[in-house]
């Protein structure tokens, strides 16, 4: 509104000057007019007196043309003068005018700069605000979507860590359950071996006692002396009893000897074991041993154990008697696969 009202100022100062100018031009033309009416009637004055010749005297007659040139000329020189005035003046008037239009000119052009030089900025310096607004809000929705990003992924971490728990406790729990089941299974088979252990011992009991009193028996009647013993002892009689006893003491040796493994037999009978069939340093390992045992037919189990800061995996079979371990640790052998017996307590 201000500029605007600046501009209507200047216009209308613009105007005032040209009518003004206009008013001065336009009375020194009439002025040079008169003036020159008045030099025209005197020059055509004295031709008029002229007509009629009047005789006067010399000195009036000759003194009297001097004083109307004097007057013409005089007269000539003043509207010579007034007309350079007047140009002068209108020159002047003309020269202000076109200085207030030139300065007008100049302040409207300074007013166009100085508007256009303020536009520029402010769109400048709206464009200026746009750009900082838009890297702003860039950089906000950057940020933001880093925030989201990273929550995101700690909430899938969070959630993968939950999940392995998860599944960590199933695999515990499947494992505790197979291996109560396996030990129950170890348990009822080694029962039941050892009721037909026991059954198998007490028949071949008496299935050997009798061979040995059969052999015993047929010992006895077909004891037979040696020409040697004939010899030695000098009789037959003597080289018969003397064939006896000894049949007698090695049928005893026999007996004593199958008592004391009866008697060992027995006593590993009672006894529990199992087999260590490998150790290692990681639980993937101790998986592949017990896979390759399971192609085998042998049960086992992989147990874990400290040592130290490590965790150490052992396979290991199910707890059986002494006499099936050391059987089961030969069959093995034949399968290039070493282990070593461990009593159960």
């Amino acid at each position: 509104m201000k500029k605007s009202t600046q501009y209507g100022k200047g216009l209308a100062g613009f105007f005032f000057g040209l009518i003004l100018a206009t008013g001065i031009i336009a009375g020194i033309l009439f002025f040079l007019n008169q003036g020159n009416q008045n030099v025209f009637k005197e020059l055509t004055q004295p031709k008029q007196s002229e007509e009629p010749e009047i005789l006067k005297p010399q000195d009036k007659a000759e003194k009297r043309p001097a004083t109307d040139n004097s007057s013409t000329q005089a007269d000539e020189e003043k509207a010579k003068a007034e007309k350079e005035a007047a140009e002068k003046a209108a020159k002047e008037a003309e020269e202000k005018v076109q200085a207030e239009k030139e300065a007008q000119e100049k302040a409207e052009q300074a007013e166009r700069e100085a508007k256009e030089k303020a536009e520029k900025a402010a769109a400048d310096k709206a464009e200026h605000e746009a750009k900082e607004k838009a890297d702003n809000a860039a950089a906000d929705k950057a940020e933001r979507e880093a925030k989201e990003k990273a929550a995101k992924a700690e909430a899938e971490k969070e959630a993968t860590k939950k999940k392995l728990a998860e599944k960590k406790a199933e695999l515990e729990k499947k494992r505790a359950e197979k291996a109560k089941a396996e030990k129950e299974t170890a348990d009822n088979a080694a029962k039941d071996k050892k009721a037909a252990d026991q059954l198998t011992a007490k028949q071949k009991e008496r299935a050997e006692r009798k061979l040995a009193e059969k052999k015993a028996a047929e010992a006895k009647k077909q004891n037979k002396p040696t020409p040697e013993q004939i010899l030695n002892s000098g009789s037959i009689e003597k080289a018969r009893k003397a064939a006896n006893a000894s049949a007698t003491k090695e049928s005893s040796n026999a007996a004593s000897k199958q008592s004391a493994e009866k008697a060992e037999a027995a006593a590993n009978s009672g006894k529990k074991a199992f087999l260590q069939l490998g150790s290692y340093a990681d639980r993937s390992s101790a998986d592949s041993q017990r896979a390759k045992l399971a192609i085998l037919g042998v049960s086992s189990k992989v147990v874990e154990s400290q040592n130290g800061d490590k965790t150490i995996y052992r396979v290991q079979s199910n707890t059986m008697p002494q006499e099936a371990a050391v059987k089961l640790q030969k069959n093995l052998q034949g399968h290039n696969i070493n282990s070593l017996i461990r009593s159960s307590k």
